[in-house]
C-alpha cells in the first residue's frame, strides 16, 4: 500500500501510464468528477494501446461544476469501452475519485482526489492511496466486490445515470449546457477575473509541477521540423492552459484551410514582456507562428504538427514560410492532416457544414506538447468576449487592418 502526494512523491498521471503499458491488466475502471483534454490527451496513446491490446476501459464521469468539457467526452467516447455520466438535478455532486485495474489474480485501487484533467494528474497538489489487491484473499476480494457494487449503485438510479452511446449524446449536453468546450470557460474566467480587477495578493506560486514532455509517435518521412523554441515552455503561468486565437475572414486554399501566421504582430492591448512574443519593440511582438514553436525570422524551417478535432488526432498539418510567386510574405498553417485511416480533417470539416466550414470564425489552438494541439472552432459572433479575455490581443500581422489573433 503507498499514499502518493503529488507532485512530492509522484505524479498520477505518469504513473497511470505506467501501469495501461505494463501488461498486467486486462480492465481500468475510472469514476471520476472531472474530465478535460488537458489530462485525457496526455494519457491518449497509452489508453490505445492498453485497448488494442484487449483491454477494457470503463469510465463514468460528473458534469458538475463545468469541470466536465465537451472535448474530454468527445475524446473519451473514442477511447473508452463504456463512457457514462453521472448528474443530479438536485445539486447532488458527483465527486468521485477512483482508479480501478484489474488483471486475472492481482489488481491495483486507487482511491484519492486526482481527476482526470492536467492538473488533477500532474500538476495539482492531490494525494491518494494505492491499494495492491490480491485477488485470491477474501478481505481484497471483498473489495472489489465492494466497487463492483458501487458501479452497479450508479447505473440502478436510472435518469441521473446516462450511458454515452453515440457523439450525439454529447451534443445534446453541449446544446443544454450540461457541458462547454474548453475554450470557452477559459473565456469565461478570464472576463470574470477582469471584471472582479485585481486585488492583493495574499499567497505564493504553489509548488513547481511539470506535465509530461511526451515523445511524439514516430511518423512517415516529410520536410525538416524545426526545433521547438526553449522559451515555449513558458509561455503561460500553466501548461494545460497555452491557448492561442485567430481569426479566419475569409482563409485560403481550395478547402479554405489554410490560415496566415504573422512574422511580426501590431500589439493592441496587454504586454509580450518575458513571453517567447516578446519582440523588444514598442507595439510590436513577434507573430502568431511562435506559439507553434517556430522562430519567426528563419523562415527556412518547416514544422509538422497533429491536430486533435472532435476526438480525432490527424496528423500532417504543415506550419511553413511558403516561396515562389503565389507567397504572400507570411507564414501559414496548412490544416490537411490525415487520421490513422488517411481520412483527411477537411472531410470531418465537410461533415459539419456545407460552405467551407472555417470561414468567418474563430479558430483556438490549446497545446499539448510542442507538435500536439487541439483544434476549436467558434462562431464569429463570439469575437467580443475573446478579446475581452483574452490577455494579449493583437493584429496578425503590422497594420490596423489585419485580422485579430489573442492569447487567453
Amino acid at each position: 500500500m503507498e499514499l502518493m502526494n503529488q507532485p512530492f512523491s509522484g505524479q498520477l498521471g505518469n504513473r497511470l501510464i505506467e501501469l495501461l503499458e505494463s501488461k498486467n491488466y486486462h480492465t481500468l475502471n475510472i469514476a471520476v468528477a472531472f474530465a478535460k483534454n488537458s489530462g485525457v490527451l496526455r494519457i491518449k496513446s497509452a489508453l490505445e494501446t492498453f485497448r488494442a491490446q484487449g483491454g477494457e476501459v470503463n469510465i463514468f464521469v460528473g458534469v458538475d461544476l463545468g469541470g466536465t468539457s465537451y472535448e474530454a467526452l468527445t475524446a473519451l467516447r473514442q477511447l473508452a469501452s463504456s463512457l457514462n455520466v453521472v448528474h443530479s438535478e438536485t445539486g447532488q455532486t458527483f465527486h468521485s475519485k477512483i482508479y480501478q485495474f484489474l488483471g486475472k489474480n492481482s489488481g491495483l485501487i486507487v482511491v484519492g482526489s486526482h481527476n482526470l484533467t492536467g492538473g488533477g494528474l500532474w500538476t495539482n497538489i492531490e494525494s491518494s492511496m494505492h491499494i495492491p489487491i490480491d485477488r485470491s484473499r477474501i478481505e481484497e476480494k471483498a473489495l472489489v466486490k465492494g466497487l463492483d457494487d458501487y458501479v452497479q449503485e450508479l447505473q440502478s438510479i436510472d435518469a441521473s445515470f446516462m450511458e454515452i452511446k453515440s457523439q450525439d449524446d454529447i451534443e445534446t449536453l453541449l446544446l443544454n449546457e450540461y457541458v462547454a468546450k474548453e475554450v470557452t470557460e477559459q473565456v469565461r474566467r478570464a472576463k470574470a477575473a477582469k471584471q472582479a480587477g485585481s486585488r492583493k495578493r495574499l499567497f505564493g506560486n504553489g509548488v513547481p509541477a511539470k506535465l509530461p514532455r511526451l515523445t511524439p509517435k514516430k511518423k512517415k518521412k516529410g520536410p525538416a521540423v524545426a526545433a521547438p523554441t526553449k522559451k515555449s515552455a513558458t509561455l503561460l503561468p500553466k501548461d494545460d492552459n497555452q491557448t492561442i486565437w485567430f481569426e479566419t475572414k475569409k482563409l485560403t486554399g481550395g478547402s479554405r484551410n489554410i490560415l496566415d501566421l504573422s512574422k511580426k504582430s501590431l500589439i493592441e492591448h496587454g504586454d509580450p514582456s518575458g513571453t517567447p512574443f516578446d519582440l523588444g519593440e514598442p507595439n510590436f511582438m513577434r507573430g502568431g507562428v511562435e506559439f507553434f514553436g517556430l522562430d519567426p525570422a528563419d523562415t527556412s524551417k518547416t514544422k509538422n504538427i497533429i491536430l486533435n478535432f472532435d476526438g480525432t488526432d490527424y496528423a500532417g498539418n504543415t506550419v511553413l514560410f511558403p516561396s515562389g510567386d503565389k507567397a504572400n510574405g507570411t507564414w501559414r498553417l496548412q490544416i490537411k492532416g490525415t487520421d490513422v485511416a488517411n481520412r483527411r480533417i477537411t472531410e470531418a470539416f465537410t461533415d459539419k457544414s456545407a460552405t467551407p466550414y472555417l470561414v468567418q470564425k474563430i479558430v483556438t489552438f490549446t497545446k499539448i506538447r510542442d507538435d500536439y494541439y487541439f483544434l476549436s472552432v467558434f462562431p464569429e459572433t463570439e469575437l467580443t468576449n475573446f478579446k475581452t479575455a483574452s490577455r494579449i490581443l493583437a493584429r496578425n500581422g503590422r497594420t490596423k487592418s489585419a485580422k485579430l489573433l489573442g492569447l487567453l
